[in-house]
C-alpha cells in the first residue's frame, strides 16, 4: 500500500515568514487563505483534510496512514495521540509535522495559483516560494487581526480582483463533530479561543485572548531568552514550556488545540527554536530518554532516543522519518 511521503515544500529554501510580515504579502497572503480554505474543507476522512492533519496531534486517536505501533494501542494505559509530549523527542517529532502541513498548503496552492488569469508566472513563483508562516510570540504574543479577530478578510482573487472571504485562521469548523470528542468540545461547532463558557452556546472572547496574551508579554519574552542563552542540555531543551511547552501531556488543551489553525503558527515557531538552539549547541541533539505517558504507537516509559520512528511520519512507502533524516534539514 502506498504511502504518503514527507517531503516538505517544493522549490528550495525561501525563508519562513513571521505571521505580522506575511499578512502584509497580498500574494502569499491570498494563495495561503485560499489554500487553508480548501485544506479545511476536504472530507474529515480524506488525509489531507485539516481534520486528520490536526488529529495526528490528538483526538481522535485514530491512525493517520495506517501508521500504528508494534502493539496495539491500550487506551487504559497510553496517550492516545501520536504527540511525544513530555519526551525528549517533542521538538523533532514537531518537525516533520509541520512539515508535512506545509507540504500540503503549498500543494494546494500551486493549483490555486494556476487559476490566476492576471500576471499568472508571478502568481505561480509566489506559490512555489510560499512557506508556513510562524507566529514569533516571543516578539509579540498578540497575532494580527487577520489571526485573531477578523471573520472575513480581503484577498486578491484569480481575476486580479480584490474578493472577501470567510477567514479559514479565525477557527475551524468541523463538519461533523468528531463523536469522541469530551465535553465541552462535542458541543462546539467551531474551535473557540478564550471560550465564554463551557456551554454550547459559548463564543470566543478576543478581547480576553489579547488581554491575557499582553500580561503574558514579558514572562515569554524572557523565558525564550533563557531558553536560548542559559538551556545547553538536550533534555532540559525539549521540555522547556513556552507557550503550551512539551509538558502539557494531561492537558484538555494538548489533544484539541491543533484543530485551531493557531496551532501550526505556533509549532513553525517552536521549529524556529529548535533551529536557534541548534546554532547555539553545536553538537547537541536528541538524548537517550523514556516516552513519558506514550503515543499511539509508543506504550508509556518506553525507550527513546535519536533512531525513535517519528510516527507517523513516512519518508519513504514503508519506512518512518528518523531523527537523523531531520538532524540534516534546514
Amino acid at each position: 500500500m502506498s504511502r504518503f511521503v514527507v517531503t516538505g515544500a517544493t522549490g528550495g529554501a525561501p525563508n519562513r515568514l513571521e505571521i505580522n510580515d506575511f499578512v502584509k504579502n497580498d500574494k502569499f497572503f491570498s494563495l495561503y487563505i485560499q489554500a487553508l480554505q480548501a485544506v479545511s474543507s476536504n472530507n474529515q476522512v480524506n488525509i489531507q483534510s485539516f481534520f486528520q492533519l490536526g488529529g495526528i496531534h490528538g483526538l481522535p486517536y485514530i491512525p493517520w496512514d495506517d501508521a500504528t505501533g508494534d502493539q496495539a494501542w491500550d487506551p487504559s494505559t497510553q496517550w492516545g495521540g501520536y504527540c511525544t509530549h513530555g519526551s525528549v523527542l517533542f521538538p523533532t517529532w514537531h518537525r516533520p509535522y509541520v512539515m508535512l502541513f506545509e507540504q500540503i498548503v503549498q500543494k494546494n496552492a500551486e493549483a490555486i495559483a494556476a487559476t490566476y488569469r492576471v500576471d499568472q508566472a508571478a502568481w505561480k513563483q509566489a506559490a512555489s516560494d510560499l512557506r508556513q508562516p510562524y507566529w514569533d510570540w516571543a516578539a509579540n504574543a498578540i497575532p494580527p487581526d487577520e489571526v485573531i479577530a477578523l471573520k472575513q478578510v480581503s484577498i486578491t482573487g484569480p481575476n486580479g480582483n480584490k474578493i472577501t472571504v470567510d477567514n479559514p485562521l479565525y477557527n475551524y469548523r468541523f463538519h461533523p463533530i468528531d463523536p469522541s470528542f469530551p465535553a465541552p468540545y462535542n458541543g462546539w461547532a467551531t474551535t473557540l479561543r478564550q471560550p465564554t463558557s463551557t456551554r454550547p452556546n459559548a463564543t470566543d472572547n478576543v478581547a480576553r485572548l489579547r488581554l491575557v496574551l499582553r500580561a503574558a508579554q514579558n514572562d515569554i519574552t524572557s523565558s525564550t531568552y533563557s531558553m536560548l542563552t542559559r538551556v545547553h542540555d538536550w533534555t532540559a531543551f525539549s521540555n522547556h514550556t513556552v507557550g503550551d511547552g512539551g509538558s502539557s501531556s494531561n492537558s484538555l488543551e494538548a489533544i484539541h488545540d491543533a484543530f485551531d489553525p493557531i496551532f501550526f503558527l505556533h509549532h513553525c515557531n517552536v521549529d524556529r527554536m529548535l533551529s536557534l538552539w541548534s546554532a547555539l549547541n553545536p553538537g547537541v541533539w536528541v538524548s537517550q530518554g523514556d516516552s513519558q505517558d506514550g503515543s499511539f504507537t509508543m506504550p508509556p516509559e518506553d525507550p527513546v532516543d535519536e533512531n525513535t520512528p517519528l510516527t507517523p511520519f513516512w519518508n519513504a512507502p514503508n519506512h518512518f522519518l528518523g531523527f537523523r533524516w531531520y538532524s540534516r534539514h534546514r
